[in-house]
């Protein structure tokens, strides 16, 4: 099941997609600020806000986020900033280090989190949680699950090939 965030994730994704490149990279705070103005938020709007009006956006808005996005696109060629390689570089330097040290660390935490992971699925089959627990459960569930995300991301890719197709697609459309 989606979460909330994902979904929200995934409308920046598709709507402006330059921005949704630069979240997670030093170029974050101009693409927050880039989707703050879009949608007409206050300036110290946090992450929640952010994400409740990125998910409820109307036409007029996902409009707007369309026009940020491509100011965002030019305001970084100017720059000369290559939001693509800025992500897979760092990603990139974090291999490496494994590669270079011999580090078993991120192994052993990636076995540990799939074998967490598969026993919390097992016993949520065969027990029934407590309404009183419910909302706790679904909370550790969620980490779990975001936790497990980033192993996969680390050890099989990530949707980095995903937003530059769609950089690429848009590039040849303009």
């Amino acid at each position: 099941m989606e979460t909330f965030l994902e979904k929200a994730k995934n409308v920046l994704i598709t709507v402006a997609p330059t921005i949704a490149s630069a979240i997670g990279t030093p170029m974050a705070g101009i693409a927050t600020k880039a989707v703050i103005d879009a949608l007409g938020l206050k300036k110290d709007a946090d992450q929640t806000e952010i994400e409740n009006s990125i998910f409820a956006a109307g036409p007029e808005q996902l409009l707007q986020l369309k026009q940020a996005d491509q100011e965002f696109k030019i305001q970084m060629k100017q720059l000369d900033i290559d939001l693509v390689k800025i992500v897979a570089d760092d990603k990139d330097s974090a291999r490496k280090r494994e590669i270079e040290t011999k580090d078993v660390t991120t192994k052993v935490l990636a076995y540990l989190i799939c074998i967490l992971y598969v026993g919390v699925q097992l016993f949520l089959l065969t027990h029934v949680i407590d309404d009183s627990m419910r909302e706790m459960v679904m909370r550790a569930l969620g980490t779990l699950d975001a936790i497990l995300g980033l192993v996969f991301s680390y050890y099989f890719g990530s949707s980095v090939g995903d937003v530059k197709s769609r950089l690429t697609d848009q590039d040849k459309r303009e």
